[in-house]
């Protein structure tokens, strides 16, 4: 038994090899006839990097996409990001030099390089936002599903490239034979059907590529021990300031800071769930199947009381803690996203155009209905509101940011900016004001942003000497400070005066 496998193996490496020789020799033929094929492979690659950096723009920024992730994620998707532009730019160039010379048919490669492009970038964003497209491919998760956070997925496309350079190299050096025309017949009743034994040949790269995407589809549910959390909070020291920078020219005393951001007790707000939760699965912008899968997998499944908040409906009142808060991110982005509003039929998430809403990482990443997100946009009044009580939340939505892009919450383009919205209408439902819902906002903010509002309080209380308890809720959730590029100008007033530390790791989660 140990000698076959030894002889497999090598066999194995024996036809890696003259895959390798075959795919050498044919780009050497190519690149040496014509400069051209170098322009047309720098081209299309840089025309992939553009529409990578497009879709990643879309639902985040680049400074959140590498402040939100561990160096090594951010590398080898930067890596993988190049390796798939420049296969693709080679395979598009043996595409056009074997139409030049009319070596052959085109077979079906072309469909495994536009597979490639598809998927890879569908597997392009930020963890902690999701990506744009993947939901929109029917895939039932975001990248924070996937076991490497959408590596695998650039990973495979490689090797689907790898593929597709390979097949356009036997036909460029004429290493295809000629079949004759045989025919495969079957016979039904009168009816015969004849197929072509070549064209049963040509299906390969269709069965490749049809196997890629399956793997696809599988990848999500693989067991959650597999799964490599490459969020930076992730890797956090469990002891506040113990990532502090040495030689720190301002001695803050943030021993007691954390615990102000996310108080252990939570926060509460003066509003209970009510029959929110079965209203949202009768009219399955929930199916209460998949939003179950979602925490079982993450390894926090939902407790007795949640179940029943869903199922049975509560006259609890909501408290947000670090046990609870990614529970609450999934259910309230599902109640802003379904409950009808003027935000949502009206607001800035409309100036791309209504055929655009369904491609917001708000939308097209919402994943846990029982069908189409768009099929439940805006569908119902889930929470009633007084043409006053909406004028309220548009106002206060429009001044609070999130750390995460440069929108309001009135512009809810992501899963945060769409939860948010969802408790400020339930708030305002149930006679909330301004101020109570801004105070709220800043809570909700801090347990989703848990790393984000521990860098605002350390630059209030190192610059102006304010508690984070003592920050005005409309002046922290500004522009000037809550969105990323607020955010990330009191980061770099921190690190230019040698303030840098680490939030400790939270229970909570991303959503979806």
């Amino acid at each position: 038994m140990p000698r076959k496998k030894s002889t497999e193996k090598n066999n194995f490496l024996s036809v890696l090899k003259e895959a390798y020789a075959i795919s050498r020799r044919a780009l050497k033929e190519v690149y040496s006839t014509s400069v051209i094929y170098y322009f047309v492979t720098f081209i299309v690659a840089l025309n992939v990097l553009f529409l990578y950096y497009y879709v990643l723009t879309r639902t985040t920024t680049w400074e959140v996409f590498w402040q939100s992730n561990v160096p090594i994620y951010n590398y080898l998707q930067i890596l993988l990001s190049l390796a798939n532009a420049l296969g693709i730019g080679i395979v598009f160039s043996l595409l056009f030099y074997i139409i030049d010379k009319r070596k052959g048919k085109m077979g079906g490669s072309i469909l495994d390089a536009v597979g490639s492009l598809v998927y890879s970038t569908a597997a392009t964003g930020c963890p902690v936002c999701g990506a744009l497209l993947l939901p929109t491919l029917g895939v039932a998760a975001s990248l924070t599903a996937l076991p490497l956070g959408g590596l695998e997925i650039k990973a495979l496309t490689l090797l689907l490239l790898g593929y597709a350079i390979y097949d356009y190299s036997k036909n460029i050096l004429g290493l295809c034979p000629v079949r004759k025309v045989r025919f495969i017949t079957f016979k039904k009743g009168y009816i015969e059907f004849n197929f072509k034994k070549e064209a049963l040949y040509d299906l390969k790269p269709v069965a490749i590529l049809a196997v890629f995407i399956l793997a696809i589809y599988l990848l999500p549910k693989l067991p959650r021990s597999l799964k490599v959390d490459f969020r930076r909070s992730s890797f956090a020291s469990s002891s506040v300031g113990a990532a502090s920078s040495a030689g720190s020219s301002l001695n803050i005393q943030a021993d007691n800071l954390f615990a102000q951001i996310n108080p252990k007790e939570g926060y509460e707000i003066n509003a209970t769930y009510g029959d929110l939760g079965p209203k949202m699965i009768k009219m399955g912008v929930i199916d209460l199947e998949k939003f179950k899968s979602v925490y079982d997998r993450a390894g926090q499944p939902l407790t007795q009381e949640q179940l029943e908040i869903l199922t049975k409906g509560s006259n609890k009142k909501i408290k947000i803690d670090s046990q609870n808060a990614y529970f609450l991110l999934n259910f309230f982005w599902a109640a802003g996203l379904a409950n009808r509003s003027r935000i949502l039929t009206e607001g800035e998430i409309t100036k791309y155009g209504k055929n655009q809403l369904g491609y917001f990482a708000s939308t097209g990443g919402w994943t846990l209905a029982k069908g189409n997100a768009m099929d439940y946009y805006a569908k119902e009044r889930l929470i009633p509101l007084t043409p006053q009580q909406e004028a309220l939340v548009e106002r206060v939505a429009s001044n609070i940011y999130r750390p995460c892009c440069n929108n309001s919450t009135a512009f809810p383009d992501c899963n945060h900016g769409m939860a948010l919205l969802g408790v400020l209408q339930l708030m305002a439902a149930n006679g909330a004001s301004e101020k109570e819902m801004y105070e709220a906002a800043k809570y909700f903010n801090a347990f989703w942003f848990p790393q984000s509002y521990y860098d605002l309080a350390l630059y209030f209380k190192a610059k102006e000497g304010k508690e984070f308890k003592d920050v005005d809720p409309k002046v922290l959730l500004s522009r000037d400070y809550s969105s990323v590029s607020g955010w990330q100008s009191a980061k770099r007033w921190l690190q230019q005066n040698g303030v840098v530390k680490q939030a400790p790791r939270t229970g909570g989660g991303c959503g979806v």
